[in-house]
């Protein structure tokens, strides 16, 4: 016999054990002043990093697996420093890629890689300047980490390196070894591949990089973006690109590996203007974006998630939290194992608050807006009763919907469906008893109306 609770999706989510986030997990971090994360991940023991940005510095953090606080600060590296994206060393060991900004003087936008232990505390650091040193540098979103040869791979202006864990230049391709001038890489993100990296750059160029940094070729882009925010090596072959087509409105492009395009879409939202794809990445059978949309009536900046199908098409919009100002998602990260998605953003956490804090939670996948067809998600919530003695639980759907008929879809956390029924009336039932033991996703729809709760089934 199974021991089963429901788990309603619009509130925090305590799981068993085996799902990694308990109910004192801390939404918020207040650090220092404004909190913006940039990137978070997972190292080895699944626990998560975020990096990004604090008015103390650099914004470092770790959580547990039941969602503790292994540790948060804001690390002083140089000016004003911007933690892009970070990646477990060795054991115990950490390493940021970022920029620190110097207002003008000589270097400004100083590429840095630091290297600090679980706490936080640096252990070596070292910068990137041009061959002029007097240009610009920036630095790509991500370093991409290669174990086997306990290196990171970091892309600037006009070079691309692989750095040892002990900060040591294992190898270097500069732009004028590849046959470009200073300044015409201008990368702006980096990938793994299955055979190396990729660094896509503001030039409408994707540079193809073997595992020993060795330069394979480039692929021209037909592609335009107002602004750039996020490049993704899509499992089966090819990238995506997003960032902010016309009007400043959401846009997504999927190039082949030689960078033909294969489908390029703008999306518009209802009640939603412009906004910020912050980040990109597989999810079930298409892709999921995080970031942000202004809301038009009434106003307010929301943190969003939309899913996509594998040709682009929208399928669901789903509003993360409360729309403020400057509220917004920046990264997301899936649970290797669980296919739970971890969001990290920013918002005003405490009430009448002035600085945005920084903020990780789990986000369900129950829609806002059905994007594709007629169906659109109701505002009542329904009932989920577990009945353990038979193997059963029961759905209580309010009396004032219409008696369907009902289609109840049952999803585990790999997005596969493991139950599908069709019931009549407002009083529902399915059966458990032959559930493996795990977290699931019910939702229930007549066409018109969707209605989602999670399930644990102990």
């Amino acid at each position: 016999m199974h021991c089963i609770s429901a788990l309603k999706t619009t509130t925090a989510i305590c799981l068993v054990a085996c799902f990694a986030l308990c109910a004192s997990a801390q939404p918020c971090y207040d650090i220092s002043g404004w909190d913006i994360p940039f990137d978070i991940a997972y190292d080895d023991d699944n626990n998560l990093m975020v990096t990004g940005r604090t008015d103390g510095g650099l914004l470092f953090l770790r959580i547990g697996l039941f969602g503790e606080t292994l540790a948060q600060a804001a690390l002083p590296v140089g000016q004003h420093p911007d933690g892009y994206s970070m990646t477990e060393a060795d054991e115990d060991t950490y390493i940021i890629g970022g920029s620190d900004y110097l207002y003008g003087e000589p270097g400004d936008n100083l590429p840095f890689l630091l290297k600090v232990d679980s706490m936080g505390n640096e252990l070596w650091r070292r910068t990137f300047l041009t061959a002029s040193e007097r240009h610009p540098s920036p630095i790509a979103r991500h370093i991409i980490r290669n174990a086997q040869e306990e290196a990171v791979y970091v892309a600037t202006i006009d070079t691309v390196w692989m750095i040892g864990y002990d900060g040591a230049t294992l190898a270097v391709r500069s732009a004028e070894e590849m046959g470009m001038g200073i300044g015409s890489l201008y990368s702006y993100d980096m990938v793994k591949t299955p055979g190396g990296i990729a660094v896509l750059t503001f030039f409408n160029t994707i540079l193809h990089f073997d595992e020993n940094l060795q330069f394979l070729g480039s692929s021209m882009l037909n592609v335009s973006f107002r602004n750039l925010y996020s490049f993704y090596a899509v499992p089966g072959g090819g990238f995506l690109i997003g960032g902010q087509g016309e009007e400043l409105k959401w846009k997504v492009v999927k190039v082949d590996g030689q960078g033909a395009t294969q489908w390029e879409r703008t999306y518009e939202f209802p009640n939603y203007s412009w906004g910020y794809p912050r980040d990109i990445g597989a999810y079930e059978d298409g892709f999921l974006l995080v970031g942000s949309l202004a809301r038009i009536n009434p106003y307010g900046f929301c943190p969003i998630m939309v899913k996509i199908g594998a040709d682009g098409s929208p399928q669901w919009l789903k509003l993360v939290s409360n729309c403020d100002t400057n509220n917004a998602l920046d990264a997301f990260a899936i649970h290797p194992e669980y296919n739970l998605i971890y969001v990290a953003g920013r918002k005003y956490c405490a009430p009448g608050s002035i600085n945005l804090d920084a903020y990780v939670d789990i986000a369900d996948a129950s829609p806002t807006i059905i994007l594709s067809g007629k169906e659109t998600v109701g505002e009542a919530v329904f009932e989920l009763f577990p009945n353990p003695a038979k193997d059963e639980a029961h759905v209580i759907l309010p009396g004032e919907l219409p008696a369907g008929p009902w289609q109840l879809h049952l999803y585990n956390t790999a997005g596969q469906l493991a139950l599908r029924r069709q019931e009549a009336g407002n009083r529902l039932t399915f059966d458990t008893g032959a559930l493996p033991p795990g977290l699931y996703l019910l939702r229930v729809t007549d066409g018109q109306r969707a209605f989602s709760r999670r399930l644990v089934v102990e």
